[in-house]
């Protein structure tokens, strides 16, 4: 376990270490078939088997990226990169019906120094696992080919770097390409066109890198000793952004326990808590950069000491997977190999299969030790009534 001045030192070790993780990444050999060509969703598609409904966003995006293969030069052109401090490439699909003369199909991700594909990916399938891929900006494994990777090389040579962090990740991927192996990373959808920051509820001048603003009403009811959120209450977030107490309290609840699994550092800096509004005009949380966050080799519980109250059945269903992790003939989902769950998951491309599962099941079983030391404490309180 590392102490709060210790995640700093992570934090900062973060940009440090890109390089070499980003080497790692060309090291290793891939755990599953290369993703050039996506074929299918082996997690979504089984949640949808067991007749579990996905959110319409996560099945659009699936529809529109399968049989995807961003070296079809007919099909896909690349014209703009993306990104504040990262750089990723976004993704057009030549469509002559359309005004513009494509259709968005989101970015493509490579590894930036504040941003891991994997958790991008495996946030998003989480959310799903759990039953909230609603509220997760889609994101699935892609690897670009050579075709994708002069065109991504093309603009970050020709594009105006400034920005300290975008000039070192523009020398790390470009190195990356040079070595001519398929550059891992993700797609990842394009933002909803209601999303909003909601700074409002980050303390972003908190050391080592933000905290969520204690103050603010939906943090106030994730605290097991605050009185339950009401269900037809409502809460403005922001003008014109109104929702539902208890949904609210829910879903945010539901980001902190992911962002506790997946290590998230970088949620409160500013920026990366994001609000959405639904088709009838109801505001959501939106999980929309889940990057900047590491399967580390260190444990911390600095996600878990903000909040105190959780969503049972989410829980229940993490605990469901942490159960497969330790005992693999259980099965889930129709798996019964760690290693491969992990890698269809998303956590593919940095580290052997073996080492993200041991990961993964250490991060669960310390979540849902802090969430059952929380139910001893106060009881159902602890949960959402």
């Amino acid at each position: 376990m590392i102490t709060s001045n210790g995640i700093g030192r992570c934090v900062k070790a973060q940009a440090a270490a890109f390089v070499t993780a980003l080497s790692i990444a060309f090291a290793f050999a891939a755990s599953a078939a290369p993703v050039s060509d996506i074929q299918g969703y082996p997690i979504l598609e089984a949640l949808q088997a067991k007749g579990q409904a996905l959110a319409p966003d996560t099945t659009d995006w699936m529809k529109k990226w399968k049989g995807m293969n961003l070296d079809d030069s007919a099909s896909y052109q690349f014209k703009e990169l993306s990104g504040s401090t990262s750089i990723n490439m976004k993704i057009e699909k030549i469509d002559s019906s359309d005004p513009k003369g494509y259709k968005s199909r989101g970015s493509y991700i490579p590894h930036n120094s504040a941003a891991n594909p994997d958790v991008e990916i495996g946030a998003s399938q989480l959310g799903a696992l759990l039953g909230f891929d609603s509220i997760y900006r889609p994101a699935a494994p892609y690897e670009l080919g050579p075709v994708g990777s002069k065109a991504l090389k093309s603009l970050i040579d020709n594009a105006h770097i400034s920005n300290r962090q975008r000039l070192e990740n523009k020398a790390n991927i470009l190195k990356a390409i040079q070595s001519g192996a398929p550059l891992k990373g993700c797609v990842k959808a394009k933002k909803d066109d209601t999303n909003v920051a909601l700074d409002e509820i980050a303390n972003t001048h908190a050391a080592p890198n933000g905290a969520p603003n204690s103050s603010h009403p939906i943090i106030r009811l994730l605290q097991a000793s605050s009185p339950q959120p009401v269900q037809g209450r409502t809460v403005t977030l922001k003008n014109g952004y109104v929702g539902d107490e208890l949904e609210l309290a829910r879903e945010f609840s539901v980001i902190m326990l992911i962002d506790a699994v997946t290590q998230q550092w970088d949620r409160y800096s500013g920026g990366n808590v994001v609000i959405r509004k639904d088709d009838q005009g109801h505001a959501h949380f939106y999980a929309t950069d889940n990057g900047g966050a590491d399967i580390a080799s260190s444990w911390s519980p600095r996600n878990l000491n903000w909040f105190s109250r959780f969503d049972r059945s989410a829980v229940q269903k993490l605990a469901d997977i942490k159960k497969f992790l330790d005992a693999p003939a259980t099965g889930y989902l129709g798996y019964t190999d760690p290693k491969a769950f992990v890698v269809d998951l998303g956590f593919y491309s940095l580290m052997g299969a073996d080492v993200y599962a041991q990961r993964l099941t250490r991060n669960i079983g310390f979540v849902l030790d802090y969430v059952k030391a929380t139910e001893t404490k106060f009881g159902n309180a602890a949960y959402f009534q």
